[in-house]
């Protein structure tokens, strides 16, 4: 490449290095540090924050960076690189260095202020921080610029080009096709839940059965750790350097392990990143969408299949031998699949989880434009779970205070989950036509056989990192441009199987 370029890779690394010093410390933050330095913390996040903006909007990277695009390229990823850094010094010229500041130390604070609101069930304790995190947010979309609705500008940062005009109507389709499915299921027979209600699941044995499965389907535990966290997610710095979480209840093991599941199939993707691109833009993982795309296929289209839940019985059975006596691998298939209005997003089966999707994003635009105050906020979230799912919530715990995003400043972020459904199941059905021939996927996966999917995932979206667009690493891997249509075939085929609908 030329000279220019090269200059500008070098300033990019840099970068690169304190973005992945970040990473580190916001994962201390939420799983080892001690409750009092939380001060300490948001003043070296702020200070990283802070440094990280200034080198990028720096005169001489604005400078190496026109005199890069100028030499021209025909290589993919050099292209891929300069249209990602040119994004993103866009983006951060936009915003003032005071502000940079101020939102990374406010989301410090808020993030403590919200673990403990939702420890204690009281929203007050964090009433104020959100209000104050929605106006950073206001304030942000103004910096970033939009054209229609200032909820665009943040819908952008973490799905390029997304906005309200794409997402109202995807939503009011998947809304058309879900209701029926929900409304046909709730006639049918319920599963036996008896063996999971009645028995003590420990929180031990279940850390050590998500350890387990989680090895098993490819998750590099020496590149990698698992902990416990008040929300999962997963983190790290790089992929020699992979942390991700859950959190247990000794009432039911489902959350533990599907929440395990689904962090593990983010860090499967952030361990398959391109070695070669390391500190370079393009070897990142290719937006929020794709991301979830690993996280939900694993976790759901694998992980919630039938034949996994039959080579999954041996784990469970080691691990919890009394309770899972007489307990099939369709009992737990049934089970794990049931549907059923819930409070939790996470938790949530697979036909009512993108409702969840739905009220956050309806409640997040009337946030963002103004027309929902905070002190209605708790509320509103609850008559929007009666309007939609018919349920209420008994306390604020399991209503607004149950997802950390708002508190990180991440509004826009969650659409990119049902983005993730739509892509994972197009993504399953592409490999299903490569790798299928004498046997299916699900007769791999009955002997335990996860890496010839996995090894699909590396090659068609983990190693091409953010060398092109989202939509366009769909289409190179599935021969289409993003469609729902996969995903509402899949569900309505597996939600019709499960409770024998014929309609």
């Amino acid at each position: 490449m030329g000279e220019a370029y090269g200059q500008l890779m070098s300033k990019m690394k840099e970068i690169e290095t304190v973005g992945q010093i970040q990473g580190l410390l916001g994962w201390d933050q939420e799983v080892m540090m001690p409750p009092k330095a939380g001060p300490l913390r948001a003043e070296q996040l702020a200070w990283l924050s802070r440094t990280s903006h200034s080198m990028m909007v720096d005169t001489s990277m604005g400078e190496s960076l026109v005199a890069a695009e100028a030499e021209g390229t025909d290589d993919e990823v050099a292209a891929g690189n300069l249209r990602l850094i040119r994004d993103a010094y866009d983006k951060a010229t936009k915003k003032p260095a005071d502000f940079v500041e101020r939102f990374a130390r406010h989301k410090s604070k808020s993030i403590v202020s919200w673990a403990e609101a939702r420890e204690k069930n009281d929203f007050s304790i964090f009433r104020d921080d959100l209000a104050e995190m929605i106006e950073l947010n206001r304030e942000l979309a103004g910096y970033l610029g939009y054209e229609d609705n200032p909820y665009d500008a943040l819908l952008d940062i973490y799905e390029s080009g997304l906005c309200v005009a794409q997402v109202d109507p995807l939503f009011a389709g998947l809304r058309e096709a879900l209701v029926p499915l929900i409304s046909a299921v709730g006639k049918c027979t319920t599963p036996d839940m008896n063996w999971v209600e009645s028995n003590h699941w420990r929180e031990e044995a279940q850390a050590q059965l998500s350890h387990g499965i989680s090895a098993a389907v490819g998750f590099d535990f020496e590149a990698g750790r698992r902990d416990k966290s008040t929300h999962p997610f997963c983190g790290g710095s790089n992929p020699d350097d992979v942390r991700w979480t859950t959190r247990y209840d000794e009432a039911e093991p489902f959350g533990s392990l599907y929440g395990s599941l689904h962090e593990t199939g983010h860090g499967l993707y952030e361990q398959g990143r391109p070695r070669n691109l390391d500190f370079q833009p393009a070897g990142h993982a290719d937006g929020l969408g794709v991301h979830e795309s690993q996280s939900r296929l694993w976790e759901n289209q694998v992980g919630r299949s039938l034949a996994f839940s039959e080579w999954a019985i041996p784990h469970w059975s080691k691990h919890f031998p009394e309770n899972m006596q007489g307990v099939t691998g369709e009992m737990l298939w049934r089970s794990v699949n049931m549907v059923e209005p819930s409070l939790i997003r996470v938790e949530a089966d697979e036909a009512t989880y993108n409702i969840h999707i739905m009220i956050r994003y309806e409640i997040e635009k009337q946030l963002i434009n103004g027309e929902l105050g905070i002190d209605d906020l708790p509320d509103a979230w609850d008559d929007m779970y009666e309007q939609y799912l018919g349920i209420r919530s008994p306390d604020r715990k399991q209503g607004v205070l149950q997802d950390i995003h708002w508190s990180m400043g991440a509004f826009g972020y969650f659409p990119t989950y049902t983005l993730g459904n739509l892509y994972s199941a197009q993504l399953l059905a592409a490999a299903r036509a490569d790798l299928e021939g004498e046997e299916t996927l699900e007769e791999m996966w009955l002997r335990g056989e996860f890496s010839p999917l996995l090894d699909w995932m590396r090659t068609n979206v983990h190693g091409r990192g953010s060398i092109l667009t989202p939509a366009e690493l769909i289409e190179e891997a599935t021969g289409q441009p993003p469609t729902p249509e996969p995903f509402i075939a899949y569900l309505r085929d597996k939600i019709k199987s499960l409770y024998d609908i014929t309609a």
